[in-house]
């Protein structure tokens, strides 16, 4: 019924196997079929063509040719397909049937001018039409790298993959490291992602606070645009951290023109499982950063708190281990502050920080 169109099919098909699996295969590779008939409907260039070649009918009959012949065995346990005629919805890609063996050497020789080929001269199987595309388009671009200007990692990701993050995904960053190239390589940068801030006027920042919290950032700030300290704590540069944010875009300092090596960071959170975890994961993060908690405000809040606060019970929080060892130490130079925020664990109590609300902290400011 589909002879002619059918055999099309089955050559575009063999090839839409061979980009995405490799010409050179030393496992069997598991094949998803609506990934696969997504890949043939794009090969093909619009919907339209795929179905005048006979659609998903054709490509089930060439399927079941494919398996006939040893290159494709259904998995017994997939289930099948809900559109007729209804096949195994997930095959296993025998392990070597290529159209072609790998990659021309003597292009590979004009291309090792630019990009270390190594690790694909070691792994064939690597060795994809989809893989050398983008090995050309690299040593294209590598050629005139020195006139190139900086731009960001997205938009550099876009002009030589068309997918703008597929740099900062886990195949592209992969491919960098195999070819011996980095951001830097390719005249690009990750852009920090910027945070909310507030800068006191005319002033040499020195001491940083990052407020975990909304409600204690704008308090905080209100202090110093009245000329107030924060529970003692003299604020040139006042960041909203944004809970887990701040790990991403601390670095943004260097945009706003702070060097983060030369000034004191403070931080100030929740006491509990997720505001100790947050300054674990920041402090392992940025270990050569002068970083530490604001013990100032944390003692406040010891005090303000004092019974603690039940955590909600739709939230339950956990705390890496080695982050929470990394706050005992730090808040072991505070023995009352130590003791107090191990009963909070051992009670499965916290406090937030809004219990230091703008009123509390402007009565300590003026005390």
């Amino acid at each position: 019924m589909f002879f002619c169109e059918g055999d099309s099919v089955k050559s575009m098909l063999l090839q839409v196997l061979e980009q995405r699996f490799g010409a050179v295969r030393r496992s069997r590779r598991k094949v998803e079929l609506t990934s696969l008939e997504k890949d043939l409907i794009r090969s093909f260039g619009a919907p339209v063509d795929y179905e005048r070649a006979g659609g998903f009918q054709s490509m089930a009959s060439c399927l079941e040719e494919l398996a006939a012949e040893g290159c494709l065995t259904p998995v017994k346990s997939s289930s099948k397909s809900f559109k007729s005629p209804f096949i195994h919805t997930r095959y296993w890609l025998a392990e070597s049937l290529p159209l072609q063996a790998g990659w021309d050497h003597s292009a590979m020789l004009s291309l090792r001018k630019k990009l270390d080929l190594d690790y694909f001269e070691k792994h064939p199987e690597g060795q994809t039409p989809e893989t050398w595309s983008r090995l050309e388009r690299l040593y294209t671009f590598m050629l005139l790298a020195e006139s190139r200007e900086y731009i960001t990692r997205e938009e550099r990701s876009l002009e030589l993959f068309g997918q703008e993050k597929w740099l900062s995904e886990p195949e592209g960053r992969q491919l960098l490291t195999r070819l011996g190239l980095s951001l830097d390589s390719l005249k690009a940068v990750n852009a920090h992602e910027p945070f909310i801030y507030y800068i006191r006027h005319s002033q040499t920042v020195r001491n940083i606070l990052i407020a975990e919290n909304k409600s204690f950032f704008h308090s905080s700030k209100r202090l110093i645009c009245s000329g107030l300290s924060i529970c003692g704590l003299s604020v040139d540069l006042l960041i909203y951290g944004e809970g887990w944010k701040i790990d991403r875009s601390l670095l943004f300092l260097e945009e706003i023109e702070i060097d983060p090596g030369q000034v004191s960071l403070y931080y100030a959170g929740d006491m509990d499982k997720a505001g100790w975890n947050i300054y674990g994961k920041l402090k392992f993060s940025y270990p050569e950063l002068n970083l530490q908690l604001a013990a100032p405000i944390y003692e406040q809040m010891m005090y303000y708190g004092e019974f603690g606060y039940p955590y909600d019970n739709d939230k339950e929080q956990l705390c890496n281990p080695a982050h929470l060892e990394l706050v005992r130490q730090e808040l072991s130079a505070y023995p009352e502050l130590l003791r107090y925020a191990e009963w909070l664990l051992a009670v499965n109590l916290r406090v937030p920080q809004e219990v230091l609300n703008y009123e509390v902290m402007a009565r300590l400011a003026q005390e």
